[in-house]
């Protein structure tokens, strides 16, 4: 059987990055496969019903909640604040909750780490 094509363009580094090979620590391939479960991130029964309660508070019709994601502003971070309803929590769709993640609570500098807001 032919062994799979693994080498990958990897849009974080800006190069060809060979997804078998583990030197390439920062890929975030490798982050998705080695990403702690939901549970452990904080995403839990208590979240989902919390996810409920502000899909209801905003009038979304439940067949259309499967499009929607919460957000959580500031972003979510259990080892700063774990209670999710600290947070201000706002439904947006999906394409737009990924791409803010991406662009506002995500920023990494040139070398791929993390910007710290001010």
């Amino acid at each position: 059987m032919a062994q799979r094509n693994t080498v990958i363009w990897c849009h974080y580094k800006r190069r060809t990055c060979d997804t078998a090979n583990l030197t390439c620590g920062d890929c975030p391939r490798k982050a998705r496969e080695n990403r702690p479960s939901r549970s452990k991130r904080g995403y839990n029964s208590e979240w989902y019903r919390i996810r409920k309660e502000v899909l209801q508070q905003y009038g979304i019709p439940r067949e259309m909640w499967p499009q929607y994601d919460v957000d959580h502003n500031p972003p979510y971070n259990p080892e700063i604040e774990p209670d999710h309803r600290k947070y201000t929590l706002v439904p947006m769709l999906r394409a737009d909750h990924s791409r803010k993640t991406v662009n506002e609570d995500m920023r990494r500098d040139s070398e791929g780490k993390f910007i710290k807001k001010k």
